[in-house]
């Protein structure tokens, strides 16, 4: 045991990949099966309170690590592989949304915070990059958005339809002209064979590159000291004689109306 204290793992035996790649699963299991268990305690306190009918519960997570996918333990070299980002999102009302029904929609992280305002019938922050998913949680299947992205330090993903593209700052790859991976996940949902160099993926690659370019710019709130013709608010302010969000940012709807752009 002190051996162990001290940082000695040899103990951990037989020292394989496939072995490391079991006990790693045997952990994960059980912090699921852990969570599951707290989580079922939760709702079953709020059950015998009484407080389950005007409760919404969101089972999320922030992304996952890996377990071996890809021949790779934990988080490096990077989190946009959709094995660690592709996360829960499960919500319970009871009488308020239907049971059982598991959207195939995009939503990404962002939505919760609007879809709760939406919910709790609260104004939402006007500059808030999230969309309204309230309608999935009741039984619709109207698309939320067309695109989700997923921002890392070192990589950005972009899945759309079948399709997820990854681009990486070619400063990463110098030996070459650029690298990058793209995916179709119906016929190969475990990301096995990249086609972002085959000849045939040339037209997709950069047509998902520029809507990646348009997420980029639209969903970095441009700051400007010159405002926008918009209606005066508890979320806007005065400042040089046009009115601007608090936060000094202007929502993309908006941009049409920035006066003085090159000040963007």
């Amino acid at each position: 045991m002190e051996r162990w204290r001290k940082g000695d793992w040899t103990l951990i035996e037989p020292k394989t990949f496939e072995a490391g790649r079991l006990r790693k699963l045997h952990g994960y299991l059980g912090a699921v099966s852990q969570v599951d268990h707290a989580v079922g305690q939760m709702v079953g306190f709020l059950e015998r309170s009484g407080l389950c009918q005007n409760t919404i519960v969101i089972y999320t997570s922030d992304h996952g690590d890996y377990a071996a996918e890809h021949d790779i333990m934990e988080k490096a070299p990077g989190i946009c592989a959709d094995a660690i980002t592709r996360i829960p999102m499960i919500w319970s009302w009871p009488d308020h949304f239907q049971s059982g029904h598991a959207s195939q929609q995009l939503v990404e992280s962002v939505d919760v915070s609007i879809s709760l305002c939406q919910l709790a019938d609260i104004e939402p922050l006007e500059t808030s990059d999230g969309k309204n998913i309230s309608h999935l949680l009741q039984g619709q299947e109207q698309a939320v958005r067309e695109i989700a992205v997923t921002e890392f330090a070192w990589s950005k993903s972009i899945h759309k339809g079948q399709y997820r593209l990854v681009i990486y700052p070619r400063a990463m790859f110098p030996e070459t002209e650029g690298f990058g991976e793209l995916y179709d996940l119906d016929a190969d949902p475990w990301e096995m064979n990249n086609l972002y160099f085959e000849p045939n993926s040339i037209d997709l690659v950069r047509v998902m590159e520029k809507d990646l370019l348009e997420w980029l710019v639209t969903t970095t709130r441009p700051a400007t000291v010159h405002g926008v013709e918009i209606k005066s608010s508890h979320q806007t302010q005065r400042r040089n004689k046009y009115t601007t969000n608090l936060d000094g940012k202007v929502h993309p709807d908006q941009l049409g109306h920035v006066r003085t752009k090159n000040y963007l």
